[in-house]
């Protein structure tokens, strides 16, 4: 029976072999109405994406809206107003002037006070709630689609490699989540890569409940994004550029009304390429991209150390060492 040998690809094939990847994630990010067809049929789904919409987008980013064009611009007329005249702010023919410095001071205590009673308050709860609700959606997508999550039976080792996996994971995304911030400030070239890199970690996020039900180890979760780099660019484009250009607070509340229908759709997607590419790939362009530099973290921790010694004793030994 003959065989057939894949010849590598140039610079140029494995190029467009990775753009052609790239629209094949970015479509699957438009996969809305699938994802819509998918919340009127389950009633779980339906509720949890209800809430998301009332907590995220009627309460949280209505009230900033409220606050900023309604709320400060009625300050401005009403009690800036007063403010001006109680100082004696007057020219020479008597009108009032208003001091754009006392202005902008006012407006900035008075953002400070609402984002510490109302926003703050609010993106914490938020974040709590949401947690629970993209569970609950995500759960459920996967039963609708596969069949019941892997289920591994509690073993005192098995609790310890979790939660060694949790604090691993924490830190890898925690360092990568700095990086991205902080790469924004260098002109020109840092504002592309952090715009990339948001790219993949909204990627990851969407897709890693689906492999966490599936049974899938860390390793087997990364090594799996790092392989297809090029598609989960594509798929977290969107979502990135609806929540890259805005403050924090918009940026999060946005991204909080829109992941549950980006979990259903990573649910459904199918990423590429669906088969090990790696003999083809140009020598030149990375098959596997090392995009959460897993090995760097490795050097700061690794999964043995942390299951070899007492809970107690990491936290302490790590609090020390940063």
């Amino acid at each position: 029976m003959p065989y057939y040998i894949q010849s590598k690809l140039g610079i140029k094939e494995t190029t467009k072999l990775c753009v052609q990847y790239f629209w094949c994630g970015f479509k699957d990010a438009f996969a809305w109405p699938s994802s819509l067809i998918t919340i009127y049929g389950s009633e779980t789904i339906r509720n949890r994406t209800r809430n998301c919409f009332i907590l995220n987008g009627l309460i949280f980013l209505g009230s900033i809206f409220f606050f900023n064009h309604i709320t400060i611009p009625t300050l401005h007329f009403f009690f800036g107003k007063t403010f001006f005249i109680s100082l004696n702010q007057r020219n020479n023919s008597g009108d009032v002037i208003h001091s754009p410095f006392l202005t902008n001071i006012l407006d900035t205590i008075i953002a400070l006070t609402y984002q510490l009673f109302w926003v703050y308050p609010i993106f914490l709860l938020s974040f709590v709630l949401n947690a629970v609700w993209y569970q609950e959606i995500a759960d459920r997508a996967y039963q609708l689609q596969f069949g019941q999550p892997v289920n591994s039976h509690f073993t005192y080792n098995r609790m310890l490699r979790l939660m060694a996996d949790e604090i691993y994971r924490a830190i890898l995304f925690m360092n990568y989540l700095v990086f991205a911030t902080i790469i924004h400030i260098i002109p020109f070239i840092g504002p592309i890569i952090s715009f990339i890199s948001f790219c993949w970690i909204y990627a990851y996020y969407s897709f890693e409940y689906k492999w966490i039900n599936k049974g899938w180890k860390l390793e087997k979760r990364i090594e799996y994004f790092e392989e297809r780099w090029a598609y989960f660019a594509g798929f977290g484009f969107t979502f990135t550029v609806i929540t890259f250009f805005v403050d924090q607070f918009l940026s999060a509340g946005v991204f909080a009304l829109f992941f549950p229908l980006y979990i259903i759709m990573a649910n459904n997607a199918l990423p590429m390429p669906r088969q090990n590419e790696r003999t083809r790939f140009s020598s030149f362009i990375p098959y596997r991209l090392p995009v959460f530099w897993k090995k760097r973290i490795k050097t700061l921790m690794n999964r043995e150390y942390l299951l070899s010694l007492d809970f107690y004793q990491f936290v302490l030994k790590l609090i020390y060492n940063l």
